[in-house]
């Protein structure tokens, strides 16, 4: 029935039944896989190609449903379904946690195409925020790097990194250098008076 009417309008004119055809099959295809991690705790894995198809299917029905959008939504789109996938395999079992930085660095992507920005140093910026906060999620969520410290360390240089870009790109760099030298000072200074 829904195929008849859908080739029924396609005939009147109201659409190409062509343009609807593949997002339905790859969202489909998505939603079989999305199943398979439902059902079965052993099928984690199905989470990621069940979001991609289904993100993939979306933004292939974007022209048809958002016209005009399109351009703008199907790489985030596309993107945030591959980071979702990731975040659904953490989430099932936790001790998968190596499924956090994909799922982190997809979720920067998908904002950094959103974001669109003409400016080079602020879309640098959000790019290694971006980074600096998936390797602290890494440490500080459940299961996150069996509670080791080395991801507060590529987390801590990327999120410095990210905000001097920022703070250049906005010419905050004059006053948030001088203000970060000074609370450090400030800290390093109190820690020795402590350990004396």
């Amino acid at each position: 029935m829904a195929i008849g009417i859908g080739t029924l309008f396609s005939n009147l004119g109201y659409f190409s039944i062509n343009e609807l055809i593949w997002p339905a099959l790859m969202a489909g295809g998505g939603l079989i896989f999305l199943y398979y991690f439902v059902t079965s705790r052993g099928n984690w894995w199905a989470a990621i190609p069940g979001c991609v198809l289904l993100s993939v299917g979306i933004t292939a029905a974007l022209p048809w449903v958002a016209p005009g959008l399109d351009a703008r939504l199907g790489g985030p789109v596309v993107l945030a379904g591959i980071s979702l996938g990731f975040w659904l395999v953490f989430l099932r079992i936790p001790s998968n946690w190596w499924a956090i930085i994909p799922a982190g660095v997809m979720l920067t992507l998908a904002s950094m195409t959103l974001l669109n920005s003409a400016n080079g140093l602020e879309t640098a910026g959000v790019f290694f925020i971006g980074l600096g906060l998936t390797f602290a999620l890494v440490a500080l969520l459940p299961g996150g790097a069996l509670r080791m410290a080395w991801p507060w360390i590529p987390a801590g240089i990327l999120l410095v990194m990210g905000f001097l870009f920022i703070s250049s790109a906005s010419r905050l760099a004059t006053l948030v250098l001088p203000a970060a030298m000074i609370i450090a000072g400030v800290v390093l200074t109190l820690r020795a008076i402590r350990h004396h």
